[in-house]
C-alpha cells in the first residue's frame, strides 16, 4: 500500500513539474455594443505569463478559443482546460462567452427634446441630448464586523454589497458639428478639429453621464467604455477615532457632572446637619430666655423685698434703744438691693457694696463690670432671632443645593448621557457603511477574472466596451 501511495505522489510531482509555472494573468474583456448599449458581442483576451519552462495550461469558460500569438492550436479539455504544448513566456488566446456582465449601459437620445434612435440624428440639426445610464449589477451577501462607537463592543452584521467599478466613458466630438456643449462632471481636451470628452464615474449602484449640445449635420461618434474592478481613492481620515474622542470628552463631562453630583448630595447632607444644629440652638436660647425671664423676676421679686423690709427697718434706726441693730440691718437690706439690681441690670460694681465686701473679708470681684441677667438675656434673645434668621437662610440654600442637584443630574441623565446615545446610534449607520466599504475593496480585489476559472494565480481583468461608428 505504502509503495503504491509513493508511486502515485512521485506521478503527480512529476506531472505537475512538467508544466511552465503561470506567474501573472491577464483577461481583457471586449464588448461590442449597440448604438444604445446593448452587448452584441463578448471576446476575452486573455495573457498568460509563464516561465516558459515547459507546456503552460488554463482554466477557462470560454467558447471558439484561438491563440492569437502562435500558431499552434491549444487543446481544450471538457472540463475547460486549456494546454498550450510549446513553451512561451506570453500566451495569448481569445475566445467569446455569453456570460452577463457585471455593468450594463443604457443609452439615450433626444432631439429637440424629443426622444430619438441614435440612427434618426444623423445629418440633422438641433439640440441634442445624450443620456448614459450606468448600472453595477454584481450583489454579493458579506458578512463584516465593526466596532460600536464609544463601547468598543463588536458587531456582526450582513450586507448584500457590490462589486466596485471605476467606470470611464469617452467621445470624440468633431467641433465643426457640435457646439454651445454642456457636460456635467465632464472634462475635455481640444485636439485640432476634436474636442476629446472623457467623464470618469462610480455605479454603486447607478450613475449617469449627461451631455447637450448644438448639432450641425452631425454624426454620432461612437462611445468607448472602460471599466475596471476597483473602488475610489479616499481621503485617509481616522473617523471612528475622531467620532471615539467625541464620545470620551462628552463621557468626561458626564463623569464632571456625577461628581459635582456627588458634591451636590454632601452638600445637601451637611445643610441639613447645620440646619438641624441650629434648630438645636434656637430651642436652647428659646429655653434661656423663658429662664432668664424667670430670673429677673425673681430678682426683682427679691429687690422689692429687700426694698420693703428697708423702709420698715428705717423707722427703727431712730429709736435709740434699737438704733445700732436696725442700722445694721437697713444697710445689709441695702447692700442685697444694691446687689439685686447689679445682678438684674448689670454694671460696675458701687463702692458702697465694694467696701461692704472688703469688711466682711471678701476680695474684690475679678471684673469690674458685672453683665447683669438682663444683658445676657439681652444677648440670648438677639442669638434666638440670629438662629431664626439663620434657620432661615439654611433652608433657603439647601433647597437651592437640592435644586442644583437635581439640575447636575438632569443635565447629566437629559444631556451628556442622552448625547452619548445619540453618538453611538447616529454614528453606527456611518462606522457600518464604513465596514461595509472595506468589505467592497476586498470584493474589488477579488474580482480577478471575467471568464477563467477561479484558481491561485494572480489574475486582473478590464472591460472595454464600444458602440459602433456611424
Amino acid at each position: 500500500m505504502k509503495k503504491i501511495i509513493i508511486t502515485i505522489f512521485i506521478f503527480l510531482i512529476t506531472t505537475l513539474s512538467a508544466y511552465a509555472q503561470t506567474i501573472s494573468r491577464n483577461e481583457t474583456v471586449y464588448v461590442s455594443l449597440d448604438s444604445h448599449g446593448k452587448p452584441q458581442k463578448t471576446e476575452v483576451v486573455t495573457w498568460l505569463r509563464t516561465d516558459s519552462r515547459g507546456p503552460a495550461q488554463d482554466a477557462t469558460a470560454l467558447k471558439g478559443i484561438k491563440n492569437i500569438q502562435g500558431s499552434e492550436t491549444p487543446s481544450v479539455s471538457q472540463e475547460g482546460v486549456i494546454t498550450f504544448t510549446a513553451p512561451a513566456k506570453d500566451i495569448f488566446y481569445s475566445g467569446t462567452t455569453s456570460r452577463d456582465l457585471p455593468v450594463t449601459f443604457d443609452i439615450k437620445y433626444k432631439l429637440n427634446g424629443k426622444p430619438v434612435a441614435r440612427s434618426e440624428i444623423s445629418g440633422r440639426s438641433g439640440r441634442l441630448e445624450m443620456t448614459i445610464n450606468i448600472r453595477n449589477r454584481t450583489r454579493e451577501l458579506r458578512e463584516f464586523t465593526y466596532k460600536e462607537i464609544g463601547t468598543g463592543k463588536l458587531i456582526k452584521a450582513s450586507e448584500y454589497i457590490q462589486v466596485p467599478f471605476v467606470v470611464m466613458v469617452s467621445t470624440d466630438l468633431d467641433i465643426s458639428q457640435f457646439n454651445n456643449i454642456s457636460a456635467p462632471d465632464g472634462a475635455y481636451a481640444v485636439v485640432g478639429h476634436t474636442m476629446k470628452m472623457n467623464w470618469m464615474c462610480f455605479p454603486y449602484p447607478e450613475a449617469s453621464v449627461r451631455l447637450t449640445s448644438d448639432i450641425n449635420n452631425a454624426k454620432i461618434p461612437s462611445i468607448l467604455f472602460t471599466v475596471i474592478p476597483k473602488f475610489p481613492a479616499l481621503p485617509e481620515i481616522d473617523l471612528e477615532g475622531k467620532l471615539n474622542q467625541i464620545y470620551s470628552g462628552v463621557d468626561s463631562v458626564g463623569g464632571y457632572l456625577t461628581r459635582l453630583e456627588n458634591g451636590a448630595s454632601q452638600l445637601a447632607d451637611g445643610q441639613q446637619q447645620m440646619l438641624d444644629a441650629l434648630t438645636q440652638v434656637n430651642r436652647g436660647t428659646s429655653d434661656l430666655i423663658l429662664a432668664s425671664n424667670a430670673q429677673i423676676e425673681m430678682i426683682g421679686g427679691a429687690a422689692r423685698i429687700s426694698e420693703g423690709m428697708g423702709e420698715k427697718i428705717t423707722p427703727l434706726t431712730k429709736i435709740p434703744v434699737v438704733s445700732g441693730e436696725a442700722g445694721k440691718a437697713k444697710r445689709y437690706m441695702d447692700i442685697q438691693k444694691g446687689l439685686l439690681d447689679l445682678a438684674s441690670n448689670g454694671g460696675p460694681f458701687p463702692d458702697d457694696i465694694l467696701a461692704f465686701l472688703k469688711e466682711q473679708g471678701k476680695e474684690a470681684p475679678p471684673v469690674k463690670e458685672f453683665p447683669g441677667i438682663r444683658v445676657t438675656a439681652d444677648g440670648i434673645s438677639q442669638l434666638n432671632k440670629g438662629s431664626l434668621a439663620m434657620i432661615d437662610g439654611s433652608k433657603k440654600l439647601e433647597a437651592g443645593t437640592l435644586e442644583l442637584k437635581t439640575g447636575i443630574s438632569q443635565v447629566r441623565q437629559q444631556g451628556t448621557d442622552v448625547i452619548k446615545n445619540r453618538i453611538v446610534e447616529g454614528a453606527d449607520p456611518l462606522v457600518r457603511k464604513l465596514a461595509s466599504i472595506n468589505s467592497a475593496k476586498r470584493l474589488a480585489n477579488e474580482y480577478d477574472r471575467f471568464a477563467g476559472r477561479p484558481g491561485r494565480v494572480k489574475s486582473s481583468v478590464a472591460f472595454i466596451l464600444k458602440t459602433p461608428d456611424e
